[in-house]
Parts: C-alpha cells; structure tokens; sequence
C-alpha cells in the first residue's frame, strides 16, 4: 500500500525531538517496516534525519509570498503574532494542495493519512482530488486548546473548521478514551472511530537497558537510587509536584536522586524550586535530548513518574508513560485519564491521586524499600505494554481500517 503522511503544523518538525515529531516518525517508521511505501509531506523538515529513520520527507515550505504577508502581520501592532500564525496555517493549507498535487499524482497513494493541525484542511482537499480514503488522527482539541493556552485570533473560522475537518474525515483516530468522547460532541460519527493511544517501539527501549551503568556514570549517578522524568518541562506535565514530593521524602530521611529529562519553558521554575526545597544537589536537569538517547536515560532509571496534576476533561496519551513501561520500569503515575486504564495499581504500575505530593512520594517510597516489588512491577508493564502499546499494532490498525473503507484502492497486501 502507498501511504501519504500529511502533517501541516508548522510547530511541528518532523526530524525535531518532541512527542508529536516522535510520533509521526515512529508511525511511518512501523508502516514502512509492513511494508508499505510511506511518504511523510510537512512545512518543516526540522534538520538531518535521526539514525535509522528513512521514510522520505518532502518539505513544501511556505509560499515566500505568503511568508511576505505573515512578516508583516506580526509587524503590525493591530494584528501581531497570533493573526500571522494562523493566516500563515490558513495560507498555507489552501495553496498546499495545487502545489503538491501533480508530485501524489505520480505517486499514486491508496491512502492518506493525516496529523490534524488547527486550521488545516488540505488533507480532506487531497484525498477528494485524488479519490482515497482520508484517515484524520486527532491527538487534542485544538481549537480549545489554543484558545485555553495560547491565542486564538479567529476563534469562531478556526471551531467552524474544525467541525467541518472532524465530520468529513472517512475515518478518526482519537489518541484516548476522553478525545473520542469530544469528537463524537463536535459531531463525528462514533461508527467511523478508533481509539488509538500512542505506542512505543519495545526493542530499542529493551536495548536501552545495555546503556544503564554506562550512562549512570555519564550522569553521576552511582548507586543511587534514581527516580526520573522525560518530558517536555509545561506546567500541565506536574513536574513541579514531582518535586515537591521529592522534598516530602528528604524529609523523612529518604534520599533517592532526582533525574529530569527534557526542556521547556517551566525549566527555569523547577531549577529555582529545587534550590528552594534543598534539591539542588539530589537533581540533575539534562534540557533536551534527542529522542533515539531517551533510552538510555530511562535505562539509568530506577523508577520512573507520569505526575499529571488534576484537570477536568485529561484527554492526553502519555508517550513517556508507554516508554517507560517497554523499559522495564516501576512506573507511578497520576490516576486520572488514559493512564488510569493502561496502569494497573499494584500489578503494573502504582496509581495516586493526581496533584498529591505526600501520596506520590509515599508510592515512590513504597518501591524504593521493596526491591522485589520494584522488579515485578516493571516485568508486568513490559508484558503489558508489548501486547498492547506498541508502535506496529498501531500501523495494522491503520492499515486494516483502510483496507475495510469501500472506495479504498488496494496496492501492495
């Protein structure tokens, strides 16, 4: 089968480190290992492919016109940023189809797959021009989201579009249980929907495994125990309650080392809590890593955290959560969402109340005095996670809902 994979966010470069770049390549990457052709289409390339990563993408910038216009939108006091972000998305989604529509025509796809972007409607204008199937994945409700943690300049254009995007898709894919629930309220059919979490690729975090002791000494480790995090550093991630409960536990006298993997704009504040609770010496903050190192890190881990703090409507599928569990880790994580039904409390993971600091750091201190509970529980979550997280069950459940849709045309089985 001949796969396009659109992606039209700009915030999003696909050779970059963050989740959703993660994502897309290890999607494409578990297509092409069954053998289908996949070709990856995005405003930004985002640098060198990472090692081993060779499904083509073909970047299709921006128009220099359009970037033209976009420059001095954000010059003009009346229009600023958010107006030029998202003309720049509802320019570039519009012209993206003529531009690149002679190239999928020697191509000749089966079926084209798309990341929904806000603003974006040019994988349903493709798929109609070049009479395939259109399956949307659906990873946040972005117009909601925008408008909750950013600026949204064309609130009423961007929620209409994204009704009409959701509703004529030929098949959804919603990454949780709570995103699925929000799509069948904007209007899409639950019939033409699969709930699809993210995944993780087993083999090369079982690998990581040979890189621990050599990666602990890189991180100054030693023996001890070492509790960690891998994210991007956003207030929404609980990183700050991570700590907190890590103070909780030095003042009992119990001293693990606190490892956190990953940059964002929350870094600064963690540093300067950490100073304030006496972490400073206990923590190591590593800023960015490329995703093919995560591994590594998880390896040097003893216990790892998914520490969301409450919120109403959690509709997120962790990906450090699966990464985590394929590396054999003793995983505590908040008990809200998705992550509720992929943890099983006491069997593959231990589950507490989101936002609590002292119950965090009691689960973390329960593990830490039971070795054997430690090594049973990140045996468990590697068991469960390969038979139902990874990577290339998500790529067959792509392939099999497009081989089931009726004006699908088949190419290589």
């Amino acid at each position: 089968m001949r796969i396009v994979y659109l992606s039209t966010d700009f915030g999003i470069p696909i050779h970059g480190s963050k989740g959703a770049s993660v994502h897309v390549r290890e999607l494409s990457r578990a297509l092409l290992s069954l053998g289908h052709e996949v070709r990856i289409i995005s405003p930004r390339r985002g640098g060198a492919a990472p090692a081993g990563f060779g499904v083509p993408v073909h970047e299709v910038p921006l128009d220099i016109r359009d970037r033209t216009t976009c420059k001095l939108l954000r010059a003009d006091p009346e229009a600023g940023e958010g107006v030029a972000r998202e003309t720049r998305s509802l320019l570039y989604t519009s012209s993206l189809p003529c531009r690149i529509l002679p190239e999928l025509h020697a191509f000749a796809p089966d079926v084209l797959y798309e990341r929904y972007s806000l603003l974006g409607t040019a994988g349903g204008a493709l798929a109609t021009a070049l009479r395939i199937p259109h399956l949307l994945e659906v990873n946040a409700p972005l117009s909601l989201e925008q408008a909750a943690h950013r600026q949204l300049a064309y609130k009423e254009v961007a929620r209409q579009m994204e009704r009409t995007v959701l509703r004529s898709a030929d098949h959804l894919f919603a990454v949780s249980g709570e995103l699925a629930r929000w799509l069948v309220d904007e209007g899409a059919d639950p019939a033409s929907m699969t709930v699809l979490p993210n995944g993780v690729d087993v083999d090369r975090f079982d690998a990581g495994r040979k890189e621990r002791e050599n990666m602990r000494k890189a991180l100054g480790i030693g023996g001890q125990f070492t509790v960690g995090f891998v994210g991007t550093l956003k207030a929404w991630h609980g990183t700050a309650t991570f700590l907190r409960a890590a103070s909780v536990l030095y003042a009992r006298g119990i001293r693990p080392h606190i490892l956190i993997v990953g940059d964002g704009p929350e870094r600064a504040m963690l540093e300067r809590l950490a100073m304030r609770e006496g972490l400073a010496d206990a923590t190591t903050f590593t800023g960015a890593v490329p995703h093919e190192r995560i591994p590594a890190y998880v390896a040097a881990m003893d216990c790892a955290v998914v520490p969301y703090d409450a919120s109403e409507g959690f509709y997120f599928s962790p990906l450090k959560l699966f990464e985590y569990m394929a590396a054999g880790k003793a995983v505590v994580a908040a008990d809200i969402g998705q992550i509720s039904g992929c943890v099983r409390h006491g069997a593959t993971g231990l589950l507490y109340p989101p936002g609590d600091e002292g119950t965090l750091a009691d689960a973390i201190a329960t593990v830490m005095a039971d070795p054997a509970l430690l090594a049973s529980l990140g045996r468990a979550a590697r068991e469960y996670v390969g038979e139902h997280h990874t990577w290339l069950g998500n790529a067959r459940s792509v392939v099999n809902t497009a081989r089931r849709l009726p004006h699908a045309l088949m190419g290589v089985a």
